[in-house]
């Protein structure tokens, strides 16, 4: 973790940081909690989704937009830089010295000329401009992308985090949602540039998987149906004595195979997601294509572990599994291990 900074003096301070917590005894700690751990996250995931493609309805060009703040937050750290949530949210813009179409299209894998349209529709948008080679990000872009919500549900998935560990000898006292609002609002590029870093990675792999990210949203409704019903399986086996909690190495598996008595129409996917229900039924027909998921007779839909891709999604379950603990890890150490004080 980087030497907290000053916000109000913008310099590195000079002193002793406390050890920080082991990465791996955190992920250790998530996957024994897995069932109710991902289920927060999924919930994180749906309410950070929804709410970009309500926005945009285009999630690539919401990618290019947040990679575009990040730099921008990035650029401001590397000068020690940060700013609150009051404070980035009062200014009237913010500048980007240059943009590099290159660099964005290699590090988001989308073709150049696709940057180059998005960063264009954006503009006409109002949402940028540009000044030479530098972009200009207008204050409705931050209406677009202020996270009402996602720091919301970011704060109760953290909290319930802070639940888990706090039988840990290490860890200490459990936070409260209030206290970790608080904490992020305080201390917000710095939290949110940490949480971006962690975010989108996690998109540009899922789109890798399923070619682009409304697919990924339309597949993954239906996946947190599942979660939700192993979720009330692992309640009810607690009830009765005889609860059998998956491991990491076999999560994946047992929420595609957990019973489902009801599956998800494309209405209802349009509906929470606001694609528009066509749209849902083409992405739907490739997803059956792939053996990704089946129709039962009600015409609703859930998962099919029969398709070759569902290896794939499950090695990329596995690796976000470390990555979300090290972002766990590094918020709590920013808050307990820091002079970052609450």
């Amino acid at each position: 973790m980087n030497e907290p900074i000053d916000i109000k003096t913008k310099k590195i301070i000079s002193q002793s940081v406390k050890e920080g917590f082991d990465k791996s005894l955190v992920h250790d700690a998530l996957q024994r909690n897995i069932i109710m751990h991902w289920d927060l996250w999924g919930k994180l995931q749906s309410v950070w989704m929804n709410r970009a493609y309500l926005t945009f309805k285009d999630l690539d060009k919401y990618v290019v937009l947040i990679y575009l703040i990040q730099d921008c937050w990035q650029q401001a750290a590397d000068r020690f830089e940060y700013y609150s949530y009051e404070e980035f949210y009062s200014t009237d813009k913010v500048v980007i010295d240059k943009i590099n179409l290159i660099k964005i299209s290699t590090v988001l894998n989308i073709p150049k000329e696709t940057i180059r349209r998005k960063v264009n529709e954006l503009q006409e948008e109002g949402v940028l401009f540009r000044e030479g080679k530098k972009i200009v990000i207008t204050k409705s872009a931050y209406d677009y992308q202020k996270p009402h919500k996602a720091l919301e549900a970011l704060s109760v998935f953290l909290e319930k985090k802070s639940k888990f560990l706090q039988g840990e000898t290490w860890f200490g006292d459990s936070l409260t949602r209030n206290e970790i609002v608080l904490f992020i609002k305080k201390y917000f590029t710095i939290i949110w540039l940490r949480f971006l870093k962690l975010q989108i990675p996690f998109l540009l792999r899922h789109r890798k998987n399923f070619g682009d990210l409304e697919t990924w949203m339309i597949w993954g409704n239906i996946a947190l149906h599942h979660q939700k019903a192993l979720y009330k399986f692992s309640e009810e086996s607690i009830i009765r004595d005889k609860q059998k909690i998956p491991n990491i190495a076999d999560y994946y598996s047992s929420v595609s195979n957990v019973n489902i008595i009801r599956g998800v129409n494309a209405s209802s996917i349009s509906d929470i997601t606001t694609i528009p229900r066509a749209t849902v039924i083409r992405k739907i027909k490739w997803l059956v294509k792939q053996n990704l998921l089946k129709r039962n007779k009600k015409l609703e839909y859930i998962m099919n572990t029969k398709g070759k891709a569902n290896q794939k999604i499950e090695k990329n379950f596995l690796t976000n599994q470390y990555f979300v603990a090290e972002f766990v890890t590094d918020f709590f150490d920013y808050y307990k291990n820091s002079n970052f004080k609450p």
